[in-house]
């Protein structure tokens, strides 16, 4: 009597979790069949095409084992639709996994540029030090930096340049710092274009502007757009050698972005390899438990036509921070 009435049961609850699981997957497809346009119209200010946007890499994850299932299960419709996001993401980020062909490098001097956001709350100066002395930047831009850390990290530092002595332009309004193998000018340090702090940085290569950038997280997302649209009109208006690095709380498929990429091209795209995610980093646990797996890049080292990038890498090592370290090496144009 009982296996009369269980068997009916279990096949119906079988029945009904397949409808549901081919019912998601649908759901998923024509999700993201619809998301892609939408990138375009209305944009990241539509908060559910921001967040795919930021974690468009992953789709991957999902949408790579769902196109296999379908093809297995012969669900040609289902499987067609999995296959068309699939295949423009994949192409979007295909770039980044293939071999990179470079300027010749022979007898080019270059320059080593970290961008680092320490986090606020990190006291530990001998582990941030000691990721900046691995790598010897020639200009270390810092984000979320506090005053008595800006000179603390300094003061560790001092042996970072064994020929040179050690500079340091720091903006207490917008908690940032630029150290540098050269002599620092400060310009400007701006909240409304990206809390940017800006340097003229003297080096044998002649005169370098070096900004250093920090946005608002893009909640809302007008206040972050406002500040990217004011920082993209002097960088469209720059007409001398300029790096750009730092957190900029965006990722490299939102619509921000794409206003600065217009004019700077990304160390990264263009000598870097694979996704090179940046936060979180497993100073970050959840729950406080379990560390936190690195899910985005929102780090970034721009640079404009006066150099051209030989190399990008994220570091591995954090210093306590919340972000991994970006590093990128520039030669200049002669």
């Amino acid at each position: 009597m009982i296996t009369e009435f269980v068997d009916p049961l279990l096949k119906l609850l079988w029945t009904k979790a397949r409808r549901l699981f081919w019912a998601g997957l649908w759901l998923f497809a024509l999700g993201l069949l619809i998301w892609y346009p939408l990138r375009w119209w209305p944009g990241d200010r539509f908060w559910p095409v921001r967040l795919t946007n930021y974690l468009m890499p992953w789709l991957l994850v999902a949408l790579v084992p769902a196109l296999i299932v379908a093809g297995v299960a012969r669900r040609r419709w289902l499987a067609t639709a999995l296959a068309i996001p699939s295949i423009l993401v994949g192409a979007t980020f295909a770039p980044l996994f293939l071999p990179r062909t470079s300027p010749a490098l022979a007898g080019n001097e270059s320059l080593s540029v970290m961008s680092y956001n320490i986090w606020g709350w990190n006291g530990n100066i001998e582990a941030m030090a000691e990721v900046i002395r691995q790598e010897q930047p020639d200009f270390i831009l810092l984000q979320e930096v506090r005053h008595d850390t800006a000179h603390e990290l300094k003061a560790a530092l001092l042996d970072l340049y064994p020929e040179h002595e050690l500079h340091l332009a720091y903006e207490a309004r917008i908690g940032q710092a630029i150290f540098s193998r050269y002599p620092l000018i400060p310009i400007e340090a701006s909240v409304e274009k990206g809390r940017t702090q800006k340097v003229v940085a003297l080096t044998p290569f002649g005169s370098i502007a070096v900004w250093n950038v920090h946005p608002y997280q893009p909640l809302p997302w007008f206040s972050q757009y406002r500040q990217i649209s004011r920082l993209t009109e002097d960088i469209a208006a720059a007409d001398y050698p300029l790096i750009v690095g730092g957190d900029f709380n965006t990722t490299d498929q939102s619509e921000t972005y794409r206003m600065i990429d217009q004019y700077l091209d990304n160390a990264h795209w263009e000598a870097g390899w694979g996704f090179g995610f940046s936060f979180p980093t497993s100073t970050r646990r959840l729950k406080g438990i379990l560390p936190a797996p690195s899910l985005v890049r929102i780090d970034h080292i721009f640079y404009n036509d006066n150099f051209f990038a030989g190399d990008a890498r994220t570091l591995s090592t954090s210093g306590g921070s919340d972000h991994l370290p970006v590093v990128a090496t520039l030669y200049p144009m002669r």
